[in-house]
């Protein structure tokens, strides 16, 4: 077990405030009732923090104080000595993390102290549906096992989860549009009688880790194009059984998997409801996209999957006589990927301004170039603004691989951040330390531990994902995991 240094201290703060409140009863009720309201959000960039805050109150404000550490009691003689005095809404940066306290006054006496705890490194595991069972839970034992989960994630220090709730086109919640997943039920279509995304959220939240929901946009199935083995209420099959023809391309089958298909503007629909019903129902903290977009086509990219559609996109410009406007298939492929990513970006921020939207794609830049796969345009997406909050490549490489030495490539994606509202931060491989992939990382324990020293020499990255939560429980990546977790935590 790691240390649980953080859960401690969450919870004598809890019980100090708890005990607070119940020695001054009269003073908290008057504050609830007629003191200042005080409101503070944080914003990293560049392992700088942006804290934003606003005070407002019904009666005139006397003073606003401020301090860079935890100060719970409103009389304490810190605000005397040491409180800075601030305006009644405004901005500042800090480069430590750690608790900054506000202290608002009214004319009648009203006061109230909030706090924020500011962190400069996103911290986040990856937990995907590898991690949960094919054959179902109960609530109990789901349960469990969340809780189990969250615990460890805490105790290694980190301060967010990103975890599975649409691997293949199903969903870890009750969906008005996609079928449950066989990871929560045993069986997809099957409900399982609670909602384990409700559950997470919280359990999360109580632990003080961000959740991040994390979807599969496009992938249906993996090895399998059987229809008859999807749900009775899974779109997909919905399309390819029913009478109409007309909508039997929106399900594509490629290389033996099935993928939804992203040239077709209704099934951007489907995948943009199956988000904003996540983002409306539920408290996530964000919705996160992997590297899984449209797969290898090969070398007959311009004859397969949505090429149909894109002869029709063709004729349909001649027609109009724009045939100078006509895209060459790789980059209309793109901006049907940068369509859907537009639609959905707008929409969260539509329906709830706060939620984040992030896509974590393959660290190779010169492979998502190529014109036969992938089309995730992450040069777009790093340089303009109403795409991503964050992009987080999966920078999986040694720092002796020929191709991709991890402090070369990381700094050619930090070189591509052009718009500098978007937060990019690092996928670092724990599995690699757990499998033959690469013998670099068999033969040297501290790989891990120095992409994040790297990173964090370079004063532009803002975070981590580690893939995955299983790895770091690997007998053979014990050695670097402690490594990684002494440094992640210094």
């Amino acid at each position: 077990m790691f240390k649980r240094k953080w859960k401690f201290i969450l919870a004598w703060m809890l019980l100090f405030v708890f005990a607070i409140n119940q020695a001054f009863p009269a003073m908290a009720a008057t504050k609830e009732d007629t003191g200042p309201s005080i409101k503070a959000t944080y914003r990293v960039l560049n392992q700088k923090a942006t804290v934003s805050y606003e005070v407002s109150s019904k009666a005139k404000l006397k003073s606003i104080l401020y301090l860079p550490n935890l100060v719970t009691l409103e009389n304490s003689i810190r605000w005397t000595e040491s409180g800075k005095k601030i305006s009644e809404s405004g901005t500042f940066e800090v480069k430590k993390s750690g608790f900054y306290t506000f202290r608002a006054e009214d004319v009648n006496g009203g006061v109230t102290v909030e706090y924020i705890y500011v962190d400069l490194e996103f911290k986040a595991v990856w937990i995907s549906y590898l991690e949960f069972k094919s054959t179902g839970y109960t609530k109990d034992e789901f349960e469990a096992q969340i809780d189990e989960m969250f615990d460890n994630v805490v105790d290694m220090g980190m301060n967010a989860v990103i975890v599975h709730v649409r691997p293949f086109g199903d969903a870890m919640y009750d969906s008005d549009y996609f079928p449950w997943s066989k990871y929560i039920s045993g069986t997809q279509g099957k409900d399982p009688g609670f909602d384990p995304l409700e559950y997470m959220v919280e359990a999360a939240h109580d632990r003080g880790l961000q959740f991040h929901a994390w979807l599969n946009p496009y992938r249906i199935t993996s090895k399998n194009t059987d229809v008859k083995t999807l749900a009775t209420n899974n779109p997909a099959r919905k399309w390819l059984t029913d009478k109409k023809t007309s909508n039997d391309r929106n399900v594509l089958s490629f290389d033996g998997n099935l993928y939804y298909n992203p040239a077709v503007p209704e099934v951007r629909t489907l995948i943009r409801n199956g988000v904003l019903e996540i983002v409306r129902n539920y408290d996530v903290d964000g919705i996160h996209f992997d590297d899984y977009f449209y797969p290898t086509l090969g070398s007959n990219y311009e004859k397969v999957f949505d090429a149909t559609e894109y002869k029709s996109y063709v004729d349909n410009y001649k027609k109009q006589g724009l045939d100078n406007y006509i895209l060459p298939i790789d980059e209309w492929r793109r901006q049907n990927v940068n369509t859907l990513i537009k639609g959905i970006y707008s929409a969260i921020k539509l329906e709830k301004s706060d939620v984040v939207f992030g896509i974590s794609p393959g660290g190779f830049l010169d492979t998502l170039r190529m014109k036969d796969r992938y089309y995730v345009d992450v040069d777009t997406w790093l340089s303009k603004p109403g795409y991503v909050d964050y992009i987080c490549p999966q920078l999986y490489w040694s720092f002796e691989h020929s191709q991709y030495p991890f402090d070369g490539i990381l700094n050619r994606w930090l070189e591509l951040r052009k718009n500098t509202d978007v937060n990019v931060y690092v996928g670092i491989p724990v599995y690699k330390s757990a499998s033959n992939d690469e013998p670099d990382f068999k033969k040297n324990a501290n790989i891990l531990a120095d992409m994040i020293i790297t990173c964090r020499n370079s004063k532009l990255v803002d975070g981590y994902m580690f893939f995955r939560y299983d790895n770091f429980y690997s007998n053979t990546a014990k050695k670097a995991v402690k490594n990684l977790l002494n440094v992640l935590n210094e």
